[in-house]
């Protein structure tokens, strides 16, 4: 393969354009009403095929890892694009709960799971100059997805009904990936970018001693790493999960009100993953990770007093920008501690603890609110959850250095 200073950003644009089409599962919310309406399902049944999604995307990461270093990343979207574009098409037939969880739960998720991190290491690999920055522009390529496809797919369904443009979507994405899946290219062992010269921290990661799947298990930081990652997203899930009823039960506002305040914190979401992007690059991994949870952790007490509008929004962006970096620094960590070579299958296997607090955050949240009648405990178990991070964060950051000088 001939590599021109063009190549890594034709990976890069390739990268960003998938994660715009398979960000899909952000607006899947808009088929409840019709599809729950048309067949008599519980809101539940049908939140619970969202849950199916992310655990099974973020289980399967691994597998799409290692198929993308076995193989190659390229062969490894397509293998993950008929699953993921299949899965959406079939949910257009499914008739039944058990039909909607196989299709769209372990189908289409099964199928996100292979391309994400056959994606993101792999541009993240082009550019060990600029890690950071560009690993928050990729993940704000999975923010401008929802907020460009979500009005294109409530317009299809008002016309189309929620099964065709299920199908239709399928269709859309089987093309719109398959048609960038060929700029994903690997980058060779030991590239760098021409007449770049790495500072001595960039060149410290370079030398980082490469880890194998098995060799990172056997790692005290790898499971601290992953109990932090647990407990920092479920952190932030807490919140997000929940941002229209607490606006409207908390802070009394109306429905459309409380969507708008839905809206802001995705709009502060895509904010924080490009903010942090940069932010990593000026102040590395570990100093961006304690930053992340110390302002998700102020914003939860901050949550606690929130009665008006005008505060509840500022805790909203701070919350929604502090969450969004969390996978923009994480990602190029794994790198910085385990090294390159095995870099896609490591971190496959990291993005498990992601599903795990995705999974525990709202069920957190939904107890207390159900035990207490208030979302007030659920914010301090967030803030919580948050120093309990900062305190597995120093600690996974000691092991580090320990494995350095080893």
């Amino acid at each position: 393969m001939k590599i021109t200073k063009a190549t890594r950003w034709r990976v890069f644009a390739g990268v960003w354009l998938q994660s715009l089409f398979t960000s899909a599962t952000a607006y899947f919310s808009l088929f409840c009403i019709p599809l729950t309406t048309k067949f008599g399902w519980s809101d539940s049944d049908f939140a619970l095929a969202y849950t199916i999604y992310m655990f099974t995307y973020c289980a399967v990461g691994f597998i799409g890892g290692s198929l993308a270093e076995k193989f190659s990343p390229r062969m490894t979207i397509y293998m993950g694009l008929c699953l993921f574009a299949g899965g959406w098409f079939l949910t257009g037939f499914a008739g039944s709960i058990p039909q909607l969880y196989i299709f769209y739960g372990l189908m289409a998720g099964a199928g996100g799971g292979m391309i994400y991190p056959a994606c993101l290491p792999t541009a993240l690999k082009w550019f060990p100059d600029r890690s950071g920055s560009i690993s928050g522009l990729v993940q704000a390529g999975a923010s401008c997805g929802p907020f460009i496809m979500s009005p294109i797919a409530q317009a299809l369904i008002e016309r189309y009904g929620a099964q065709m443009t299920c199908r239709i979507l399928g269709i859309v994405f089987l093309i719109g990936v398959g048609a960038v899946a060929w700029m994903i290219v690997p980058c060779p062992e030991g590239w760098m970018p021409e007449g770049w010269k790495p500072s001595a921290e960039q060149a410290k990661v370079l030398k980082t001693r490469d880890y194998s799947l098995g060799q990172m298990c056997k790692t005290p930081v790898f499971w601290v790493l992953l109990l932090m990652f647990i407990f920092a997203n479920a952190a932030g899930t807490m919140m997000v999960s929940f941002t229209s009823p607490i606006a409207q039960r908390q802070v009394g506002q109306t429905a459309m009100t409380a969507a708008l305040c839905v809206s802001i914190m995705t709009l502060s979401n895509m904010c924080g993953r490009i903010g942090f992007g940069f932010i990593y690059d000026i102040l590395k991994g570990w100093n961006s990770l304690i930053l992340l949870m110390i302002i998700n952790g102020i914003s939860m007490l901050m949550l606690t007093q929130a009665s008006s509008l005008p505060f509840f929004i500022l805790c909203v962006v701070l919350v929604g920008f502090s969450f969004g970096g969390l996978l923009v620094v994480f990602a190029p960590m794994v790198r910085m501690i385990f090294g390159s070579k095995y870099y896609n299958r490591n971190y496959g296997l990291i993005f498990i603890g992601y599903g795990i607090g995705a999974f525990v955050g709202p069920k957190i949240s939904a107890y207390f609110y159900d035990t207490t009648g208030k979302y007030t405990m659920g914010f301090i178990g967030s803030a919580a959850l948050a120093v309990a991070a900062i305190a597995l964060i120093v600690a996974a950051k000691r092991m580090a250095e320990k494995m350095e000088a080893a």
